[in-house]
């Protein structure tokens, strides 16, 4: 490991202890079986839609089919009315029915389970040979379906990583995950995920970051330049009072406004 690598493991290791500390620990849940097919799905459905419609979609087609090998044998147009809600149902209907195919090809169940036997890499290289899975469904997949050591890096947390600069600033998600994923203990990604994710919500926003109350401050290039360059409130304050008094003056001067009062 490289001396580059070694202070990036240490500054993870320093981001995670600051996001338990503002949003206390997170508890890794027990991998079930089938749960890496089920989340295979759920992420695809989730690809250009908002989570919500997401989860709505896919409680709705579980509802309606009993096993994905009922889904795989449905018509299109059964599949693609539970799945409406996430927008552009007949392609998604299509691409999942044809997914489910090509796994059940040459094995005796519809399953994915023997990936969480298979190194990460291979894992994530036989995901990724699907047609419409990319690397952050791929990612999701093999973390909270299979348990294996991945960071899932999506836009939030793509944010996140470059501010604390962890990678590259015009790194994207896959080259975040592949840099990342071999720095994090194993066991801890689960909790680094779901805390980054909640912390790109709730602070490290995309516009006016909570940068003064975030407890990554001192590992963080981009929040101390925000809160080196940010005039205090009470300055900004005092300036919009000068100036509001001073354009109602030029008001009074031309005779447009009446002893200082806007409303006369």
């Amino acid at each position: 490991m490289s001396r580059r690598e070694i202070e990036k493991k240490l500054k993870l290791r320093g981001v995670l202890a600051g996001l338990r500390k503002m949003y206390g620990d997170v508890r890794v849940p027990p991998i079930r079986a089938g749960a890496g097919l089920d989340m295979l799905v759920e992420a695809m459905l989730s690809q250009n839609t908002n989570m919500m419609n997401a989860h709505r979609g896919y409680r709705m087609l579980r509802r309606r089919f009993k096993s994905w090998t009922a889904v795989m044998n449905a018509e299109v147009g059964d599949v693609q009315r539970e799945i409406a809600i996430c927008g552009l149902a007949r392609m998604r209907a299509r691409r999942l029915q044809a997914l489910l195919r090509t796994i059940k090809e040459g094995q005796p169940r519809l399953s994915i389970d023997f990936l969480a036997n298979a190194p990460v890499e291979e894992a994530m290289e036989f995901l990724l040979g699907f047609f419409g899975i990319g690397p952050k469904t791929a990612a999701f997949t093999l973390l909270f379906g299979l348990g294996h050591s991945v960071l899932p890096v999506d836009n939030g947390v793509l944010r996140v990583v470059r501010r604390l600069r962890l990678v590259r600033a015009k790194a994207r998600d896959l080259e975040a995950e592949r840099v990342l994923s071999p720095l994090i203990p194993r066991g801890r990604h689960y909790p680094m995920h779901v805390l980054l994710f909640r912390h790109a919500k709730e602070r490290c926003r995309v516009k006016n970051p909570k940068c003064g109350e975030c407890k990554l401050l001192k590992l963080c290039p981009h929040g101390q330049r925000v809160v080196r360059h940010r005039p205090p409130e009470i300055e900004v304050g005092v300036a919009e009072v000068r100036e509001r008094n001073l354009r109602k003056a030029e008001f009074i001067s031309a005779g447009l406004v009446k002893n200082g009062n806007e409303d006369d």
